[in-house]
């Protein structure tokens, strides 16, 4: 991963605990580009973000289910190179732990 961080700044954070989903960010990237519902995960111990998507449909409207019944998604922005994605994903990681504490992104027992 390169050395190089990922200007984000959290505007909102809606903790929501349901599965590896511990909620969802709203960021500034830069100075002028603002991400609203960013979900933001948890499992085996790593945190992660990843870029919001949109819930795919059937022609009768029904939610798109995978092979284990989770709801399927389409990506509405996606990152050119893994690289890309995993800095910005530390950096809204780092923002909420930084704002709300570590506690934020776990599941209370």
């Amino acid at each position: 991963m390169s050395d190089q961080s990922m200007p984000v700044a959290l505007l909102g954070w809606k903790p929501l605990a349901k599965g590896s989903l511990r909620g969802f960010a709203k960021v500034r990237l830069g100075r002028s580009l603002v991400i609203n519902d960013i979900p933001v995960l948890q499992s085996n111990g790593k945190a992660w973000a990843s870029m919001p998507g949109k819930p795919l449909v059937d022609r009768d409207g029904q939610p798109m289910r995978d092979n284990k019944g989770k709801q399927r998604f389409s990506p509405i922005l996606e990152w050119a190179d893994r690289d890309a994605s995993d800095r910005f994903s530390l950096a809204v990681v780092e923002a909420i732990t930084r704002e709300h504490g570590a506690s934020a992104l776990e599941v209370a027992q």
